[in-house]
């Protein structure tokens, strides 16, 4: 969709379709679509989008997901083979059944004592973000757009980082939970990043509770400005982990403001929900 004055695109649709044709769609009922550009490598997902509901209900329905992206940001995220100019595309149809119950042979004679155990997932991990270099990221995208990081998992949810080398003349750092809003329940997490290269920091630990409202936590980077600098590389590392209720306190202390200061909105939000919970628990 629209085209810069080398006529290169300026963004990308990408969709995937079930459409009636000359047979009915009862097979398709109950099924969910997903859309992943993976990186230059084939193998790790980096912009998604994906049904929020089974997206065929009833067997007359059609259905289409799409998927737009900026051009720009997919090459700044590593997405395009720069030797053949073509990127990696996957869609996922999945279709969910429900699990029918299997009658008892010998009726309730015979139990198994076996315990079906939730399967473990790492509630703490790292990811890597690496910029070639600040200056020229600065110059190929626009104002507010991004760098993305691929997709990691932690706590059962799906993380990604993003880095705006320029929105208003500021340079902002992102940790992003990607996961549908009706599938994950609220989650506190606690993170740190580490800088290495245009600049070299290491935060204090942060915490931050990922809901609907807020699927997202920004950092402005102060000390990468406009004016050139001396070592251009960035290698951006979060650590994560996930806090469980029963560890969080009543109230949650912020990193002091340095390098990555917390952006206004979000001290705000965390000093409110501080206040809502002292109330709740004189109440």
């Amino acid at each position: 969709m629209g085209f810069d004055e080398d006529g290169l695109a300026e963004d990308l649709v990408v969709s995937a379709a079930i459409n009636r044709g000359l047979h009915t769609l009862d097979s398709a009922v109950g099924t969910y679509i997903s859309i992943e550009i993976l990186d230059a490598t084939g193998k790790h997902t980096v912009f998604h989008n994906e049904s929020n509901r089974a997206t065929i209900q009833e067997p007359s329905e059609c259905f289409m997901l799409c998927l737009c992206v900026s051009r720009r940001e997919m090459e700044a995220s590593s997405c395009v083979c720069a030797r053949y100019n073509e990127f990696t595309l996957r869609c996922t149809l999945e279709k969910k059944q429900q699990q029918k119950k299997r009658p008892r042979l010998l009726g309730n004679s015979l139990k198994s004592d076996a315990v079906l155990e939730p399967p473990q997932v790492a509630m703490a991990g790292s990811h890597t973000l690496t910029i070639g270099s600040v200056s020229q990221l600065r110059a190929a995208l626009q104002d507010g757009e991004c760098a993305y990081s691929t997709h990691f998992a932690v706590g059962g949810s799906t993380w990604y980082l993003k880095f705006c080398p320029r929105s208003y003349k500021l340079t902002y750092l992102y940790l992003v939970r990607a996961n549908k809003v009706e599938e994950t329940p609220v989650t506190t997490a606690e993170f740190s990043f580490e800088l290495e290269g245009a600049v070299n920091f290491e935060s204090q630990k942060m915490r931050h509770t990922f809901d609907r409202d807020n699927d997202d936590f920004y950092c402005q980077l102060e000390q990468i400005g406009a004016s050139p600098m001396q070592e251009d590389r960035l290698v951006v590392r979060c650590c994560l982990a996930i806090i469980m209720p029963e560890e969080i306190p009543t109230a949650v202390t912020l990193c002091s403001e340095s390098v990555l200061t917390p952006t206004w909105r979000h001290a705000c939000l965390a000093s409110l929900r501080c206040r809502r919970q002292v109330q709740a628990k004189l109440v």
